[in-house]
């Protein structure tokens, strides 16, 4: 038997069309959903799998690492519960936390975060001896991670901050650019490289103001390497498109 785990109690995770997180999304699954396992591709964090509810009327792709096997419910290590929304607290000065692709120390850093830079909680786990949280940041930047939970406090929530206004028309080589052209709701993905084939690892939305660190011509599309600015530090590559000067 098959669950969805590894999520808070009331949380749910989407199912894709594809198995990646660039196809649209099909449904969603609560914690402790049975699904029948299908195919799966890839391996770690990039391992997804052909899932279907027992009813039938969802099926498509989730990613590997939330589906636990032969248990009723998830009985791992999870921590279910918590506050909705966490502020990080008790870091040095100057120093940042890290998100990571996974609730380990030595796991890839996605993002950094700042004091009181305020986070939604997906989540936690044990992982030996350590705590972990699963996060997204709600400042512009849409990341989601697993940060060290003694440095978590519970919040009320995110103060609403209007996003900064674009200017310019997007001249030559500016210090910042902003985040402008997505249709309604949309978000403008960060890659690990300059090319539609880099790992999505973050999403800007409109108004969204980086850091230039650069722009390549890479076949027919421009791309511009930024910095997010602000509580959630991102580096990547983004088409150039979307930016304006800012």
């Amino acid at each position: 038997m098959t669950t969805i785990g590894g999520i808070a109690t009331g949380a749910r995770i989407n199912v894709r069309s594809g198995p990646s997180a660039l196809f649209p999304v099909v449904g969603t699954l609560g914690y402790g959903t049975r699904v029948t396992k299908g195919l799966c591709i890839g391996g770690g964090s990039a391992r997804w799998c052909e899932v279907e509810t027992m009813d039938g009327k969802i099926s498509g792709y989730v990613s590997g690492r939330f589906l636990v096997e032969g248990a009723e419910r998830p009985t791992d290590d999870d921590l279910a519960g918590g506050p909705d929304y966490w502020a990080v607290r008790g870091l040095a000065a100057n120093e940042r936390l890290g998100v990571r692709l996974e609730p380990r120390s030595g796991s890839t850093v996605l993002a950094t975060l700042k004091n009181d830079e305020i986070v939604r909680n997906l989540g936690c786990r044990m992982t030996g001896s350590q705590r972990w949280c699963r996060i997204r940041s709600l400042t512009g930047m849409d990341v989601t991670g697993w940060v060290a939970a003694r440095y978590l406090r519970e919040s009320r929530g995110p103060i609403a901050i209007q996003p900064p206004v674009g200017g310019g028309s997007g001249g030559s080589g500016p210090d910042f650019y902003v985040v402008a052209g997505l249709a309604a709701g949309d978000f403008l993905n960060v890659r690990s490289k300059a090319s539609t084939q880099g790992t999505v690892i973050a999403r800007l939305a409109q108004g969204a103001r980086v850091k230039n660190l650069g722009c390549q011509v890479s076949g027919q599309s421009r791309w511009c390497k930024i910095q997010k600015t602000g509580g959630v530090q991102v580096t990547g590559w983004v088409n150039g498109r979307y930016l304006r000067e800012g």
